[in-house]
């Protein structure tokens, strides 16, 4: 009964997407284009906080550590295009555990009884997050807190079945061979 388990741990490291910031709510008249882009105030890599950590509170949305600064990107002037490009940050990355534990008893000759464990994001829930909310708009204010909500996540990896689910589940299974 103790001896012969066979114990399976999988990570799966990810890094993040490729994420454009646009604008919203500018009060500047703007020519007809594609996507509006706001113009970077500091350099990209100064836009995303460094060490970040969502904080101690992922719910509501306006007390999460924001992701971007704010005051990185600015509205561009009327009737210009702005600076920032196409993808220019990387969304948070993905950390996602996997373990797997069974057994096979032998029954006769045969006959074979297998007992599995399959468990995801388990023991420790590793929240995996989707892109932040990268619409640079001054309007975007949580009306009970008055914080702005640019740079914050909504969304988690949600499918069950998705790689990167954000909830820890685990399935046992039985299988008899003959």
């Amino acid at each position: 009964m103790l001896g012969g388990w066979e114990l399976t741990q999988t990570t799966t490291l990810e890094s993040g997407q490729a994420t454009s910031v646009t604008y919203a709510g500018s009060p500047n008249r703007y020519l007809p284009m594609g996507v509006s882009r706001p113009n970077a105030v500091v350099p990209m890599e100064q836009a995303v906080v460094s060490n970040w950590d969502i904080g101690a509170h992922r719910f509501p949305t306006s007390q999460q550590n924001p992701y971007l600064k704010f005051d990185a990107f600015a509205y561009p002037a009327a009737f210009t295009v702005g600076t920032l490009g196409r993808n220019t940050f990387e969304a948070p990355g993905m950390t996602w555990l996997q373990f797997s534990l069974s057994k096979i008893w032998q029954i006769r000759e045969r006959t074979r009884f297998q007992l599995r464990v399959d468990m995801n994001n388990f023991p420790f829930k590793q929240p995996n997050y989707l892109q932040p909310n990268s619409t640079y708009n001054v309007n975007n204010r949580d009306n009970a807190t008055g914080k702005n909500l640019f740079g914050t996540f909504t969304t988690l990896r949600q499918p069950y079945s998705e790689k990167g689910n954000s909830r820890p589940h685990m399935i046992v299974g039985f299988r008899v061979q003959f």
